[in-house]
């Protein structure tokens, strides 16, 4: 596992250098500066992580790089839609009492942010050939929500600081990691269990919202002291779903050697 994360590691840090060398043109022209080449790094960074890692972890049957780029590509792509219609959305939420309208708020955003997703992997992946093994749902689902992420923490920390970047890396991005390993691995299911495909597919939409909602919807109760800590429990059972589910589909894998 050592070597694993290692490899992971040094395979992230060569590709988020290479990411960061398009952006480097910006640097001589002084449309940026290097403290925004720090925040593009903190940006990024985690996301390729996860992504490389969950590659590497895919050791029976790897997925075409071509298809996991369309993955990712769709993913950051969903941003701006996410943003359109979560304006429209907030704009019909007039509730006065708080603890409602955040609710509302949180629940707007958990369910766009995952349906959109979830549209990406059912229609453009899922009916893919490629798609052919349990744990290929986690690793295309994975793709879209770090392709999402990465977008979501260059929109945010750009305009932001060093210390939201920090913060989004060690919350947000591990969040959307673990939203999309649990639908990545109800998809998987649904591929490979014809009798059970619509529950499974169903499953892989709402059990992301319910975590997505319950996550953001504590982390939105700032005037409450301490409420976030619903947010890193909500993370922190999430994260055991997850790892769970990692494991259980590399060890159902059809081309894993007995």
């Amino acid at each position: 596992m050592s070597k694993l994360l290692k490899n992971s590691f040094g395979a992230s840090v060569i590709i988020t250098a290479l990411y960061l060398s398009l952006f480097y043109p910006l640097i001589l022209i002084n449309k940026f500066d290097l403290f925004d080449l720090v925040l593009v790094t903190l940006s990024i960074s985690p996301g390729i992580f996860i992504m490389v890692l969950i590659y590497n972890l895919d050791e029976y049957d790897k997925e075409p790089l071509w298809l996991l780029s369309i993955a990712f590509i769709f993913g950051a792509m969903n941003l701006h839609l996410d943003v359109d219609i979560l304006d429209y959305l907030y704009s019909l939420i007039n509730t006065e009492n708080n603890l409602i309208r955040v609710g509302e708020e949180a629940l707007s955003v958990g369910i766009t942010e995952e349906l959109l997703k979830f549209l990406v992997v059912i229609l453009i992946i899922y009916p893919n050939k490629n798609f052919d093994e349990p744990f290929d749902g986690i690793v295309y689902a994975v793709f879209v929500g770090m392709g999402f992420a990465t977008a979501e923490n260059l929109a945010f920390v750009m305009n932001g600081s060093a210390s939201l970047a920090i913060m989004r890396m060690l919350s947000a991005v591990p969040a959307h990691f673990v939203f999309a390993v649990i639908m990545g691995y109800y998809l998987g299911k649904a591929k490979t269990n014809k009798k059970s495909k619509f529950l499974y597919i169903v499953l892989s939409l709402i059990i992301p919202i319910f975590f997505h909602s319950l996550y953001d919807y504590f982390l939105f109760l700032e005037n409450i002291p301490f409420i976030w800590v619903g947010g890193f429990v909500t993370l922190l059972i999430a994260f055991f779903i997850a790892k769970n589910s990692i494991i259980e589909h590399l060890g159902a894998s059809p081309f894993r050697k007995k």
